[in-house]
């Protein structure tokens, strides 16, 4: 149950592309930002006299005036403020995860370098101990590594 609504909260929105969490949050700015420029604008019209019609048309017109900005507000605030941030920080972390896993492809390209000079430099050292007819004891790279014998 809880995992459906936190999926739902995720869910996007055709406008912009934002979450369905902030759709909410986004019209109840709208309202209180109307709310409050009505109120203001019944402050207003009031203050200079009851005039019937006049005052309620003043008050309508000025309130409808609004409503370009009382949309704009809750859209910059959540996309400015909420959704750019967010996709910056994705483009961010996947960056720095990028840069990491080349970093790590390169430390394995390394190690095989370094493993197989080593393995390297081991077989000229018992070919040349081979040749001088000497006995070869040193242990390969890999029985150094692992403390195990060859014969095992």
């Amino acid at each position: 149950m809880k995992k459906d609504e936190q999926q739902k909260e995720r869910d996007r929105v055709q406008f912009l592309g934002v979450r369905q969490g902030w759709v909410g949050i986004a019209l109840l700015i709208f309202c209180v930002l109307v709310l409050v420029y009505g109120g203001m604008a019944i402050a207003y019209h009031l203050s200079k006299g009851w005039a019937g019609y006049e005052t309620v048309r003043a008050i309508v017109v000025d309130t409808t005036g609004c409503i370009p900005t009382a949309i704009t507000i809750p859209v910059l605030i959540l996309f400015l403020g909420v959704e750019v941030p967010m996709i910056l920080y994705n483009l961010v972390r996947e960056g720095i995860e990028k840069r990491q896993r080349m970093r790590e492809a390169r430390g394995e390209a390394l190690g095989r370098e370094l493993a197989n000079r080593e393995w390297v430099e081991w077989e000229a050292r018992r070919k040349a101990a081979e040749a001088a007819g000497e006995d070869f004891t040193e242990p390969n790279p890999a029985e150094k590594r692992n403390g195990t014998s060859q014969d095992a």
